[in-house]
């Protein structure tokens, strides 16, 4: 059937002035030739949709080949028997879901003015969007939570990996149940059979509706994500607490050693080395407590952890979240912002443009995500490699090769070895009395 007959069957079926209101409605123009079961643009979105469309490709290219690689890289070397490892793979798959489902289904409704895809999605594609967003997020305060146990109790039995992830998914999934009773959806074909197919998806924004979107923010959002920074800034303590614990006991250890080889010399106490520590005026005794707080600690429990391994796994782990939290915090704003804000024929392209952006924001994090993590895992010389091809490794050689000039004109020892040197050319009116103009001296050879 062509676009003719089937405008004109639809005419037979409904009245002019209602045939107009419903491509109103539906479409924002009022133009009874078109084909209401075939997608159409949104106005909004006309002049800019192949630049939108090119930035979610990337998004989902992108994103899909970095999260295949940290899953095929974890799976490989069997890194999942680590907690903290199955907590990262946990979220690789959650954006391996954003970028292949939620992504693409999420862009089309962006950009298509005109409801086609049938009633199912219209219901659970909001349940769909926030499954994978709330399993990254209970993912990432899990793994604080199971980190601070075992910095503090490296001895102790850490989270069920499989149990815990297994729960991220059920609980996200019990969240967004309520999302299903607020969608109406109303199929044109049961009272326009020429309509088969098109129909009308909405959000009924009752008050019960703006109480449930603001939950969901408090308690998907803002609250969890206060909560993994206080464990990670206890994290960072106690990391800083055991070094220092470390430290002190290595130099108790040597001084102790040093004592029974001298046989001029007495034994030093423990209990003598710690009474300088406690009368030092570089300490309070609330900072020696926690002090030998950390030091019983790593007496009794630091063979088990490895300090410099944490503190560089804190590292990575700490702007994996802050990143997160950043790239999701527009979108959670603009989502109360229209609980407040109604949409109208005005402001309709605003709010189109700026939710399309915010979603591609806040799905960001499926990039940012495992290239830290692909950092996180290099080792030193891969990183060496990967900075000199950006010449940062380059440049800064170059900085510690170079002289350093005292103030008083005299070159300074080198503090490194360098293996390039590079070769200065001077004239000979820039050589005086074997001192050049920039301080670099020169053999009387050359003055003859």
């Amino acid at each position: 059937m062509d676009a003719d007959n089937y405008t004109q069957n639809v005419q037979n079926d409904v009245p002019p002035e209602v045939w107009e209101i419903i491509h109103e409605f539906l479409l924002g123009q009022a133009n009874p030739k078109l084909d209401l079961r075939k997608p159409h643009l949104r106005p909004s979105v006309a002049s800019s949709y192949p630049f939108i469309l090119f930035m979610y490709s990337l998004l989902i290219v992108t994103g899909v080949a970095l999260n295949v690689s940290v899953f095929i890289h974890i799976v490989r070397n069997k890194l999942q028997n680590d907690v903290t490892c199955s907590f990262v793979l946990n979220n690789v798959i959650s954006d391996i879901v954003k970028c292949v489902v939620v992504l693409p289904i999420t862009l089309y409704v962006l950009l298509i003015n005109n409801w086609i895809l049938g009633e199912l999605l219209c219901s659970f594609l909001p349940m769909l969007q926030d499954i994978p967003m709330h399993t990254t997020t209970l993912t990432f305060l899990l793994m604080a939570w199971d980190r601070l146990r075992f910095i503090r109790h490296p001895t102790k039995a850490r989270f069920p990996a499989f149990v815990c992830i297994i729960g991220t998914w059920l609980a996200s999934v019990c969240l967004v149940l309520p999302y299903p009773i607020y969608i109406i959806y109303i199929d044109l074909g049961k009272y326009v059979p020429s309509l088969d197919g098109v129909g009308i998806c909405l959000v009924n924004l009752a008050d019960d509706m703006q109480e449930y979107m603001r939950g969901i923010f408090l308690i998907m959002y803002a609250a969890p994500l206060a909560t993994i920074s206080y464990l990670y800034v206890r994290v960072s303590r106690e990391l800083q607490t055991q070094q220092s614990s470390l430290t002190v006991i290595k130099f108790e250890t040597r001084r102790e050693g040093r004592s029974r080889t001298d046989s001029h010399s007495t034994t030093t106490d423990f209990r003598s080395s710690r009474g300088d520590y406690d009368r030092s005026s570089q300490y309070s005794r609330s900072s020696y407590r926690d002090h030998e707080n950390g030091r019983t600690r790593y007496e009794n429990e630091e063979p088990d952890l490895d300090v410099a391994k944490e503190k560089r796994t804190q590292k990575y782990l700490v702007p994996m979240v802050t990143l997160y939290a950043i790239y999701l915090c527009p979108l959670m704003i603009l989502r109360l912002a229209r609980l407040v804000l109604p949409e109208t024929y005005e402001n309709n392209k605003n709010f189109d443009i700026s939710y399309t952006m915010f979603v591609w924001v806040a799905f960001a994090p499926t990039c940012s995500t495992p290239v830290l993590y692909i950092v996180w895992q290099m080792n030193r010389s891969s990183k060496e490699r990967l900075l000199g091809y950006f010449r940062f490794s380059n440049r800064k050689l170059r900085q510690s090769c170079e002289t350093v000039i005292t103030a008083a004109g005299t070159p300074a020892v080198p503090r490194a070895k360098c293996g390039q040197t590079d070769t200065i050319f001077l004239r000979p009116d820039d050589i005086k009395g074997g001192i050049t103009q920039w301080g670099i001296p020169v053999s009387s050879e050359w003055n003859n």
